[in-house]
């Protein structure tokens, strides 16, 4: 962090009357949206905030919440053609460290509340952790009262999963988001919400997007034409512009989202962009609601032949590259990869998650099961309810008869969302529209809960779920010790109106320390692989080879 002369920043704050100690409830004029900071590492951290004026900004960084031990300042310029957008990335800081940020406007002398945030411990230090998740948030629910509970939970960190704003609705009369002025516009939004800004103060973010940030289900690598290129860049200059988050410096890559951070021994993330490198989605060549034919008689060869296609992808190759070679050499004990977009299969329009991506899904898996990569724990949010899935291969071994070691197991965790319809109430509203219903006739409707039952218990079946929650604003809160993983999806009722909605807990499980994936001992693992991969060479299905699988016991 570039410093300024300790001296003239001493003269600044006597000038100013230490106001930036005394007047905190003052503090949203000049800076509306709010502090944070974010992809907070051992010895850096982003802090941000946007002023509300044109002007020098005095940032202060210090050891305690009084700012008496303060270690850095700088002054920076809000400039109005970045949207007076304040942003600082803190380095040489020491690990495992509490520090405390604050920002002072010069033009005004009003302070902004002081942030906290803490460093992460060095890669051979064992430090208990906990972080929350929770995606999809949009500024029609708000006040966003799920965030409020989330603050108290004392975390190290947080996940804001992805729709961190919703750029294709229409907010308070006003049409859909098409440039950055209207992106920014909805950033801002979100960021004036109470319990949002209290929670980005409490604890540092790591932002990831998915695809309300332009526009619902896009896929960045064959755009929709929807969109246009301009409108997509400046989409992404929005979220950057709004989240603290880290500029990747490789070339070409002003708008690279994936990468990961390591948090002690303990645990490492891997962070992935399901949106900018993704080929087009197979529901925009006519894929129907059912293809598979799981709830109706609606099976569509074409579109199951194209799901199963090796050359499409979700990741990109590099991404995909990228995130197999780290998953290979990481030596923390948990792995935890943040999909936005979820593994589990829901059956039912299929084509926006993993599901529509099978070939490069099974792919990951299999390399995972192969390379024998303990301790891999998935997150995604996305569909706007809360599942745990002990093993997402269990589906595809059973009904897409794609092959793994025996006791290979991945769990995955989904949640949220943080003020958005949930699952239910979006299923609800679907029904009531096909059916000419309103929400409460709906609610009543024989037809509806029949039918809503029925493809939840099959979800359910088919997945093998132990937890489905559909119908909670809810988040997930983990906690790493070095006894193990505790998952637990806390939530409350869904309903914005109801801003004291007490906070529940809706499931939680424990995961011990992790094993090898495969059960099977020297040469019977490959020996398995083999034998199952002769078994379902078929059309559509990629099938494991032996001349790879033979590696599957080495490590």
């Amino acid at each position: 962090m570039r410093t300024v002369n300790r001296l003239r920043a001493a003269g600044l704050l006597v000038g100013l009357g230490l106001l930036a100690t005394h007047r905190p409830a003052d503090a949203q004029e000049s800076f509306p949206q709010g502090i944070g900071s974010g992809d907070v590492t051992e010895t850096s951290a982003i802090l941000w905030t946007r002023a509300r004026m044109p002007g020098e900004v005095l940032v202060e960084l210090a050891n305690d919440s009084t700012f008496s031990q303060t270690v850095a300042h700088v002054v920076v310029n809000a400039v109005a053609d970045d949207d007076q957008i304040v942003r600082i990335d803190a380095t040489g800081l020491q690990p495992a460290t509490r520090y405390y940020y604050r920002f002072i406007s010069l033009e005004t002398a009003e302070a902004s509340p002081a942030g906290t945030f803490r460093t992460a411990p060095t890669a051979a230090e064992s430090h208990s952790l906990r972080f929350v998740y929770s995606g999809d948030s949009n500024a029609l629910f708000q006040p966003f009262t799920l965030l409020r509970h989330a603050a108290e939970e004392q975390a190290d960190f947080w996940f804001w999963a992805g729709d961190t704003m919703y750029a294709d609705e229409v907010l308070q009369s006003v049409a859909p988001a098409t440039d950055l002025a209207g992106f920014r516009d909805r950033h801002r939004e979100n960021r004036e919400d109470e319990p949002l800004r209290e929670l980005l103060a409490a604890c540092p973010v790591w932002a990831q997007w998915d695809d309300h940030e332009l526009g619902n289900d896009y896929d960045g690598g064959d755009l929709n034409p929807r969109y246009s290129e301009q409108q997509r860049r400046e989409a992404y200059q929005a979220f950057f512009d709004y989240m603290p988050i880290r500029r990747s410096q490789a070339t070409g890559e002003a708008f690279r989202i994936y990468r990961s951070f390591r948090y002690g021994a303990l645990a490492e993330f891997f962070i992935l962009d399901c949106r900018q490198y993704r080929s087009r989605s197979v529901q925009r060549d006519g894929g129907g609601l059912d293809p598979r034919a799981f709830i109706l008689p609606t099976l569509e060869l074409d579109s199951i032949r194209k799901m199963h296609d090796p050359v499409r992808t979700m990741l990109g190759a590099e991404q995909l590259a990228w995130l197999q070679e780290n998953l290979r050499t990481s030596t923390a004990r948990w792995k935890f990869v943040l999909s936005s977009v979820p593994f589990t299969s829901l059956l039912i329009v299929p084509y926006d998650r993993w599901d529509g991506y099978a070939a490069e899904r099974y792919e990951l898996l299999r390399y995972i099961d192969e390379q024998r990569i303990d301790g891999v724990i998935l997150l995604s949010a996305d569909i706007h309810a809360n599942l745990y899935n002990p093993d997402v291969t269990q589906f595809l071994r059973n009904t897409l008869l794609q092959g793994f070691s025996p006791c290979y197991r991945v769990p995955e965790f989904v949640a949220g969302p943080i003020g958005v319809d949930t699952l239910k109430q979006s299923a609800r509203h679907f029904f009531g529209r096909f059916l000419d219903l309103g929400p409460n006739e709906t609610e009543a409707s024989f037809l509806f809960r029949f039918t809503y039952d029925i493809v939840a218990a099959r979800v359910a079946a088919a997945n093998g779920l132990a937890f489905m929650e559909p119908d909670r604003f809810a988040y997930l809160v983990v906690d790493v010790s070095e006894d193990g993983v505790r998952l637990t999806h806390r939530g409350i009722v869904s309903d914005p109106i109801i801003t004291d909605a007490p906070l529940e807990t809706l499931h939680s499980v424990m995961l011990s320390n992790p094993q090898p994936p495969s059960c099977a001992p020297g040469i019977l693992a490959p020996l398995c692989l083999c034998l199952i991969a002769g078994l379902q060479r078929r059309p559509g299905v990629n099938p494991l080879r032996c001349r790879r699988a033979s590696g599957a016991g080495a490590r």
